[in-house]
């Protein structure tokens, strides 16, 4: 995930910070479902690993391109 800023440039920064709050919004999704469903609570937790893991990889690419 990558948000677009200006003409056609990508800023890994907001990328990392739309990531970041998508996990937000899993753990919260995640927590609000185990209220009334444990079982579809635990169907989300691969995505929300998932997303874990996408915000690691945008961290990185954001750490590295800082280097530039």
């Amino acid at each position: 995930m990558s948000a677009t800023v200006g003409a056609g440039r990508r800023s890994t920064k907001a990328g990392v910070l739309g990531t970041l709050l998508l996990d937000v919004s899993n753990v919260e999704l995640i927590r609000r479902t185990a209220r009334s469903d444990s079982t579809a609570a635990r169907v989300l937790l691969p995505y929300a690993a998932w997303c874990a893991f996408v915000t690691t990889l945008n961290l990185a690419i954001a750490r590295s391109n800082s280097s530039c």
